[in-house]
């Protein structure tokens, strides 16, 4: 039982590296059919899934044997104790001087019993054996296996004929030819319900398919199979093509088939509409009901949510949220502009001025805001500016200046 829980944890590590490659491999390959790589990968899955199948049936069938051989043994006793009694009855016959011939005791009757024990433990490995029927047809017997007895033939399940079984189930005893076993694993590749196969509730071994299916055969079952175990499935948005799309293949909530090569939008399963708010996206409406609240903009080319400090916005109108220059809007929204010169009459004007001296630093400060909607910020050197030799920010465009920046007596840097 202990190396059993090790073989369990060794399974569980293995899967969880199988899980590690192929997340590692998502957007390396080439799109289209699956590649030698990826049916191995898939083959090793279902291996592991084999595997552990394979521990409970070996545990239940050691503990089959081990109740056989129990039950066994007082089986031998009771035996013993009645072939006694059966020689006490004919030596009492002899003494009594009965003439009738006294039955030697059967010669194998001693180790009948022995036997048994051997025969019912044959039976069991011979139901958790997997006979490969292709070998004995192609390869012929070799020198070792010639000196063998011949595989018994046994009646397949399905067609009822008899045959050496390529598959034969330990669980319910049913054996199954080349043929049927074959035909099992194509039925999966079309029929979800028929996947994993399985008969009398036990999953068949899928290595097997490897011994009965061809190439293209054993690629169409190993990409149903990646189809079927994935837990969030995506096919293909066009409706002329719906193809699964495995999941190496999606990347950054776009899903590009193998097949016709379109791209689907995993959120909302249409296809990829770039530029075009998802009508799926609940978290991003919510940040648009929000954006709407604080009167932000979104930038027309990434579709990027800004929030306008101050500048002369390069990139897009933040007023109408189209490209610069492209419409008739104000440099200097209204609202903003009363933000900016509230900002500089707080650093021009001392913080005891009376009201009088605010209103007409307001004033000024929001004309001369006015006046470079004209022309600009050229940061030239004018009569009123003044060299300043360390790195500063315009607060007409937002540029950073690292080396130098010219900046205005009146406005903010006076002196």
């Amino acid at each position: 039982m202990e190396r059993d829980r090790d073989s369990k944890l060794i399974l569980q590590l293995l899967s969880e590296d199988l899980e590690d490659i192929e997340h590692k491999q998502k957007g390396k390959q080439r799109t289209g059919n699956l590649s030698d790589h990826e049916v191995a990968l898939a083959c090793m899955r279902h291996e592991i899934l084999a595997a552990r199948t394979s521990i409970e049936d070996s545990i239940l069938a050691i503990s089959t044997s081990a109740a056989i051989a129990t039950d066994q043994k007082v089986l031998a006793s009771l035996r013993q104790e009645e072939t006694l009694a059966t020689q006490d009855h004919h030596y009492a016959l002899a003494l009594n001087g009965d003439e009738q011939t006294l039955d030697a005791p059967h010669a194998g009757a001693e180790n009948h019993n022995e036997d048994a024990v051997s025969i019912a433990l044959g039976d069991i490995m011979d139901r958790v054996t997997i006979h490969n029927e292709a070998h004995s047809r192609t390869g012929g017997p070799t020198s070792a296996s010639s000196s063998r007895a011949p595989v018994p033939r046994k009646e397949c399940a399905s067609c009822l004929e008899k045959c050496e079984p390529m598959l034969f189930m330990d669980s319910c005893r049913h054996a199954f030819c080349h043929d049927c076993t074959r035909q099992m694993f194509l039925g999966a590749t079309k029929d979800e319900e028929l996947y994993p196969p399985r008969c009398c509730g036990h999953i068949v071994t899928p290595g097997i398919a490897m011994r009965v299916l061809d190439y293209a055969e054993l690629r169409s079952f190993s990409e149903k199979a990646m189809e079927y175990s994935a837990k969030d499935r995506v096919y293909c948005a066009d409706a002329t093509c719906s193809k699964f799309i495995p999941p190496f293949a999606i990347q950054d909530e776009l899903a590009t088939c193998p097949e016709c090569h379109q791209q689907t939008h995993v959120p909302c399963r249409s296809l990829a509409h770039p530029h075009v708010d998802c009508p799926m996206d609940v978290a991003l409406h919510d940040v648009l009901d929000m954006a709407e609240a604080q009167h932000w903009r979104r930038c027309y080319h990434c579709r990027a949510m800004v929030e306008l400090q101050h500048g002369c916005g390069k990139e897009f109108c933040y007023v109408c949220g189209q490209a610069w220059k492209t419409c008739d809007c104000p440099l200097w929204h209204e609202d903003r502009l009363v933000a900016v010169v509230n900002e500089a009459v707080d650093e021009e004007v001392a913080p005891d001025a009376n009201g009088h001296q605010r209103r007409n630093a307001a004033a000024r400060i929001r004309e001369d805001l006015l006046h470079h909607e004209d022309i600009g910020c050229n940061h030239h050197r004018q009569s009123q500016w003044v060299w300043r030799d360390k790195g500063l920010r315009c607060e007409i465009c937002n540029t950073y200046m690292r080396a130098y920046i010219f900046a205005r007596l009146l406005l903010r840097y006076g002196a």
